[in-house]
């Protein structure tokens, strides 16, 4: 330790402008013991205004009442399972809305099905340090959080401020765009989610023990997000194209993602919504990606290698599971999803029969090994009892051999079976594997 102190690289909130969870039990008796303080010295000064007799009585049954609800409620609030208050501040972009000053002129280019987009956009500095400043942070109270506080946090992110248009700006840029190359609803829809996906992953602030989330406008002004900036901003565009989304939130793998409205048939958890990764170029919307192992990271699918004795595909990763849905809109629902699971259906039933065959495969290997190593014993007896019958002559030296080189026929028969089967098995799980690659190919073009 060199003794200095460590700077924070992000500007400290203002605590007006923080979300706090109001009513700290800790505070309670001594709020309360101030307020019934202020209140009794409050009925004794009204009281010189009263005369000595009659008003005096008045005035002690109304103190006393008054006493009895205010101990009455502090008792209340300490046998009872929920806090006296809990009112949540969530007006969070209450300032002014600043000048638009400071310009800078921002180009977002992306692919989709092989085409090149294209749109320029002007974002403001005064405007990204109106969100930059905003709380970033849900402060609960001793560690007690109310019911539905993880919602709330998230669609904190989801406000903007009164005279902001930017995303209505982006996403009718967009549907322009996509409109002048004749795209179809559903496949605007797609384009959008490339929008989002093209911009870059931010690796830097993803390493940070634990990341807040940003708003959709410093993602766009900074040019880069994780996944939580970046699906605020996907949900936020859909929405202003009048679709209905959600938020998949994933507490275990800290993952989140945005999901559009599309039919329930074809939905992922069967939620009404279709999950659409962004943090990456390439994910389809509804395909629910892995979360690779060791990055953290979701993960497309990928080329498979025909089997190499030795080197074994990997086909494993953490599956996205135990999902909590944040309802953002209602709105129109995404039909292109139907095609995409069909293929997405296919893709999985030829990895669970290649991860079968993989498993098969690795059962008749250590059998053929086996079963080589039982011909290669049996191959040197035969020669020793042979030698030995060739020395003696004798009748049991050669019915010795002659055993022997029974076994030895019976073993290697087996092995050359084994073999065979082996054999076929792979050329069965390369033969899945063309098929598996080709829909691959076809599924991320």
């Amino acid at each position: 330790m060199n003794g200095k102190k460590k700077q924070n690289k992000y500007p400290k909130v203002p605590r007006k402008y923080r979300i706090e969870y109001i009513g700290k039990p800790e505070d309670r008796q001594e709020k309360n013991k101030q307020f019934l303080e202020l209140r009794i010295r409050i009925w004794h000064n009204l009281g010189l205004w009263w005369d000595e007799k009659g008003r005096y009585f008045l005035k002690t049954i109304f103190k006393t009442i008054f006493i009895i609800g205010i101990i009455a409620f502090f008792v209340w609030g300490i046998i009872s399972d929920e806090p006296i208050s809990t009112s949540i501040d969530t007006n969070i972009l209450e300032r002014n809305f600043p000048a638009l000053q400071e310009p800078k002129t921002v180009t977002f280019q992306w692919e989709y099905k092989n085409e090149t987009y294209t749109i320029t956009e002007t974002l403001y500095e005064t405007v990204f340090e109106y969100y930059n400043l905003a709380p970033k942070k849900y402060i609960c109270s001793e560690g007690y959080c109310p019911n539905g506080w993880e919602e709330d946090y998230v669609k904190m992110f989801l406000k903007k401020g009164e005279d902001d248009n930017t995303i209505s700006r982006i996403a009718s840029d967009i549907k322009t765009v996509g409109q002048r190359s004749k795209l179809n609803d559903d496949q605007i829809v797609e384009l959008t989610i490339a929008f989002v996906q093209s911009i870059p992953y931010d690796y830097a602030k993803a390493k940070i023990a634990e990341p807040l989330p940003r708003y959709p406008y410093e993602v766009l002004y900074d040019g880069k997000g994780i996944c939580s900036g970046k699906s605020f901003l996907a949900v936020l565009l859909l929405r202003e194209m009048d679709y209905g989304v959600a938020l998949f939130h994933f507490d275990s793998e800290e993952h989140i993602a945005p999901a559009v409205k599309c039919p329930k048939e074809y939905s992922s958890y069967n939620s009404g919504y279709c999950f659409a990764e962004v943090t990456d170029l390439e994910f389809r919307i509804g395909e629910i990606p892995r979360m690779d192992i060791d990055s953290g990271k979701p993960e497309t699918k990928t080329i498979i290698e025909l089997f190499s004795e030795g080197k074994k595909n990997e086909l494993a990763g953490s599956e996205l599971k135990n999902v909590e849905i944040y309802e953002i809109a209602d709105g129109d629902i995404y039909q292109g999803v139907i095609k995409t699971a069909q293929t997405i259906q296919r893709i999985e039933a030829l990895e669970k029969e290649l991860n079968k065959l993989e498993d098969i495969i690795n059962l008749l290997e250590n059998e053929v090994k086996q079963l080589e190593i039982s011909a290669g014993y049996y191959d040197q007896q035969v020669e020793i009892a042979y030698r030995k019958h060739e020395i003696l002559g004798d009748y049991a030296s050669y019915n010795k051999y002659k055993w022997l080189y029974s076994q030895y026929e019976s073993v290697y028969a087996e092995y050359e079976f084994k073999l065979k089967e082996y054999n076929g098995k792979i050329n069965k799980y390369n033969n899945v594997v063309y098929e598996y690659n080709v829909f691959i190919e076809d599924f991320y073009k």
